[in-house]
């Protein structure tokens, strides 16, 4: 799948990241949230930039995830700007412990999340680590989740396992399934 990502020429990558950046707002959860949670993408995972601007335009918290790879359980930062962010453990951009102060999971509204690849029934395929499966399997957990996908990440079924969540939405360049 990730070649398959691969495969897609930079243009029409920024084109897709576009129409779902616009589509998100169209989702009535993720439109009335007041605090959401957000990724940095990886080259091959949909831009959540253009989001973050968007939500910060609404007067939206924005919160991202950082890793922390000794539990492979994700701490919840709220972030203010992206300049805030930095190279984490895995590369990925994350929010510092110093900068960024935590965020109560009971605050978060909507979960936009990424992944490798996706079905209709709500399955997600990560990168194999389990984080956003820990996070969503907390007993606090009642946040709203939606993964953002490129269309062509779409396959029959992801094969689920007790500890696996699905999503309660997916949106790519082509419609936003629910």
């Amino acid at each position: 799948m990730r070649r398959v990502v691969a495969e897609m020429s930079p243009s029409a990558r920024e084109a897709a990241g576009n129409f779902i950046a616009e589509r998100v707002w169209t989702v009535p959860e993720i439109a009335a949230a007041r605090v959401i949670l957000l990724y940095s993408a990886m080259p091959d995972e949909v831009p959540t930039a253009a989001i973050a601007a968007e939500a910060r335009s609404r007067r939206i918290v924005v919160t991202y995830p950082r890793c922390i790879p000794a539990t492979r359980e994700m701490a919840i930062h709220r972030v203010q700007h992206p300049d805030q962010l930095r190279p984490g453990e895995y590369g990925i951009l994350e929010p510092t412990e110093i900068n960024c102060p935590l965020a109560d999971i009971n605050d978060i509204d909507a979960a936009i999340v990424p992944g490798v690849a996706w079905d209709k029934n709500g399955g997600r395929l990560g990168r194999g680590a389990g984080y956003y499966d820990r996070l969503f399997a907390h007993p606090d957990w009642r946040a709203f989740r939606c993964g953002i996908f490129f269309a062509r990440q779409e396959v029959t079924a992801i094969p689920m396992e007790d500890w696996d969540s699905p999503l309660d939405a997916v949106i790519t360049e082509n419609e936003v399934f629910s």
